[in-house]
């Protein structure tokens, strides 16, 4: 009996002093609260790489256009014996040959050799027959329009073969010819070759006669 009083005794200090222990403790919570707090800041020092400031880009300059260059096809509703001269003599002017552009018709024969109007029909029929004596076979005399009295020796297809009909009916003795456009001979063109410096089309679309002023075109 002596010796249960001796245990319970015992045991009542062992609970007293771990009592107290954890008293101690609970009086103490910045111990544990500091050594968190620590682990926690030292995380927080943890620097992360800077992210490089964005890249403004530059403005860009827009680059500049080429100056239009004259076009070498130009355009006209009609074409008549008048604006045939100028165009052939501002392409001489350019020191552009005859052979690096063309001229063409609306229509497929728009080119032709003719004696220009007579002062009368009589006159007209003396002019055929004289043609006919000296053997143009290809005679017809125009009756009506800007050109009545006028006699037509021929329609082509290009200038170049009016002109060779013209030198030819020379050769017979035939005088007085010309070589052009044949009335309502429809839209004219004028191509030139690729083969002509840009330098020589500089002006050519400027500083024609009065209502003679050409539009650009696609010539092919």
């Amino acid at each position: 009996m002596g010796r249960l009083l001796g245990l319970l005794a015992l045991l009542n200090v062992l609970v007293l002093v771990a009592g107290g222990g954890l008293e101690a403790m609970r009086a103490k919570p910045g111990t544990l609260l500091d050594f968190n707090a620590d682990k926690v800041r030292l995380l927080g020092r943890v620097e992360l790489p800077e992210t490089p400031p964005a890249r403004v880009a530059e403005p860009v300059e827009p680059l500049a256009m080429p100056q239009s260059s004259v076009s070498r096809c130009l355009s006209w509703p009609e074409l008549d014996g008048g604006l045939l001269e100028e165009i052939e003599s501002r392409m001489k002017g350019a020191g552009i040959a005859v052979t690096d552009y063309e001229l063409r018709l609306g229509k497929r024969l728009g080119w032709w050799v003719y004696l220009p109007p007579f002062a009368d029909a009589e006159a007209m029929r003396a002019a055929i027959e004289d043609a006919s004596r000296k053997g143009v076979k290809d005679i017809a005399p125009v009756r009506g329009g800007d050109l009545r009295n006028a006699v037509s020796l021929g329609a082509f297809p290009s200038l170049e073969k009016a002109r060779v009909q013209e030198k030819k009916l020379r050769s017979l003795g035939l005088e007085g010819m010309r070589a052009g456009p044949r009335p309502t001979s429809g839209h004219a063109t004028l191509v030139i070759a690729a083969a002509v410096a840009e330098t020589g089309l500089a002006g050519l679309d400027e500083g024609w006669g009065k209502g003679r002023a050409p539009l650009a075109c696609a010539g092919n």
